[in-house]
């Protein structure tokens, strides 16, 4: 999915690619930045927060968050009873 997001660093519009992706056993989404640079988030405790990085911009993380938080949380029921 596309997700449009305002830069926190200078307010322009950016376009995003958001595909859904395993982390371990959680449900996580990549985000994919124009310049191919990218990120796993993972909702957690009610909150999205970056898995696979040292650091992103904390003020991109919740603009990101509050951009699919409107979108429906995805669960994978792998083993169905």
């Amino acid at each position: 999915m596309e997700l449009t997001i305002k830069d926190p660093k200078d307010g322009q519009e950016m376009k995003l690619d958001v595909e859904p992706e395993m982390y371990g056993d959680e449900q996580g989404l990549r985000v994919i930045f124009p310049e191919k640079d990218s990120f796993v988030m993972v909702y957690r405790n009610e909150a999205w927060e970056v898995v696979d990085e040292e650091f992103v911009n904390p003020e991109l993380v919740e603009i990101i968050g509050k951009g699919l938080h409107p979108r429906a949380h995805y669960v994978s029921n792998s083993n169905p009873t």
